[in-house]
């Protein structure tokens, strides 16, 4: 399978991010791919965004639906993004998941912003390039 359609088929993510201590916190996610990159969607004031947002340090692999990972970790940087960069991530997600994705952004529009998790935001994970080496 060609590299840029890698994740094409995987459905969730063991998402790893780094507290300020240095310690590991992995959270299931779905992440599309989208131009070399990998797009994810979550509320703007979840844990791992605010983690990302001090230490853009991730690690990713397959994982089950409760993130169990089936798949090799891989390493890289991940980055915030809103405003006009959010539609990218929303187009990948789209094209990936389908009416899932958009009934996970309607519950997240109307049930997130009232509580805590605030309004959603993307997620842009890039491959260190060692890793994206081994992937040949």
């Amino acid at each position: 399978m060609p590299r840029r359609d890698r994740h094409r088929d995987d459905e969730y993510f063991a998402l790893t991010t780094f507290r300020r201590d240095g310690t590991p916190v992995s959270t299931p996610i779905w992440l599309a791919p989208a131009g070399g990159r990998l797009y994810g969607y979550t509320p703007g004031r979840s844990w791992k965004v605010r983690r990302i947002a001090r230490d853009p340090r991730v690690e990713f692999a397959e994982s089950t639906f409760r993130g169990v990972p089936t798949g090799a970790w891989r390493r890289g940087e991940a980055r915030v993004l809103s405003g006009a960069e959010l539609r990218v991530a929303k187009r990948a997600m789209t094209a990936k998941y389908g009416n899932r994705f958009r009934w996970f952004t309607i519950v997240t529009l109307l049930g997130r912003p009232r509580r805590r998790g605030g309004r959603a935001v993307g997620l842009e994970l890039t491959v260190n390039p060692e890793e994206r080496s081994r992937e040949t």
